[in-house]
């Protein structure tokens, strides 16, 4: 199978809910206004409630409490909101992939700190938007879970061996393809914002990381998160390149800035999306 034949089983075995379809109607509608967001959103109450958890979580740290969806939209933004949503609608897909030959802690673990580390970087470097990086991280390892479904053969051959081959690059050896470049393909089927869809495919490629920051930011936050899931200590920041590091401005301070928050943080996050405390 090729990466567009698990993209596809993905993409008509789960299906978007109809929200996130509608608020992104509305942010692309000139006439739709937050008031009409925060409306259609608060016709679900307990999606509403989720997205207030998010929106007073570790990931926006507000001086005030967001008691309500009319106040999130105002401050967070339209765009924020709806990256909430889909961080949501995530759980959901994870849930709806995982089963018995997945290590869904673990999964989670590594999606949360991706999340998580990339979000921080991009907020430090002041990059718009910092909020959609939490989004990428948390969905660039996604194909995993349906690949792990189909193929969980397949699978095991792309787990962390001695042989201390990188996890992308034992994924491309034997699928033909890494995770993050199926996922991309996923979330491009289910129509996501290119903005969200296509930097996932480029997060391995050291090339295109290099020229351009975005990439950077998500190369660095997925091999950290990776090396945190699986605890690796020491040698976290030994799969960086300096070059990358530098094209993109990303210095040592910032890098273990990140990781400390995100160490703080992942047992608030892993509570907050259901999924138990890290182990």
């Amino acid at each position: 199978m090729q990466a567009n034949d698990y993209a596809t089983k993905a993409s008509t075995s789960f299906v978007l809910p109809d929200i996130c379809l509608r608020i992104r109607e509305m942010l692309d509608d000139h006439n739709s206004d937050a008031e009409d967001i925060a409306d259609l959103v608060s016709l679900d109450p307990s999606l509403a409630a989720k997205l207030l958890k998010l929106a007073n979580s570790p990931l926006f740290r507000f001086r005030s409490q967001v008691d309500n969806i009319a106040k999130a939209v105002n401050i967070l933004g339209g765009e924020a909101l709806y990256n909430l949503v889909m961080a949501e609608t995530a759980k959901d897909a994870f849930q709806h992939f995982s089963n018995d030959n997945m290590d869904l802690n673990r999964f989670w673990k590594q999606s949360l700190y991706t999340g998580l580390i990339a979000k921080h970087i991009a907020k430090l470097l002041r990059v718009r938007g910092s909020e959609r990086f939490f989004l990428l991280g948390l969905l660039h390892n996604l194909a995993e879970l349906v690949v792990t479904k189909e193929s969980p053969e397949k699978a095991l051959l792309c787990l962390p061996s001695e042989t201390g081959i990188a996890p992308w690059a034992l994924q491309q050896k034997v699928l033909g393809f890494t995770y993050a470049q199926c996922s991309s393909q996923i979330l491009q089927m289910w129509q996501l914002p290119v903005q969200i869809s296509l930097p996932l495919a480029d997060i391995h490629h050291e090339d295109k990381a290099l020229k351009n920051k975005e990439i950077a930011i998500l190369y660095c936050a997925a091999r950290l998160g990776y090396g945190l899931a699986f605890d690796l200590g020491n040698e976290l920041m030994a799969s960086l390149s300096t070059d990358i590091l530098k094209s993109a401005a990303i210095s040592d301070e910032i890098l273990q800035d990140a990781v400390k928050f995100s160490q703080q943080e992942i047992g608030k996050m892993m509570t907050i999306f259901n999924s138990g405390a890290p182990k």
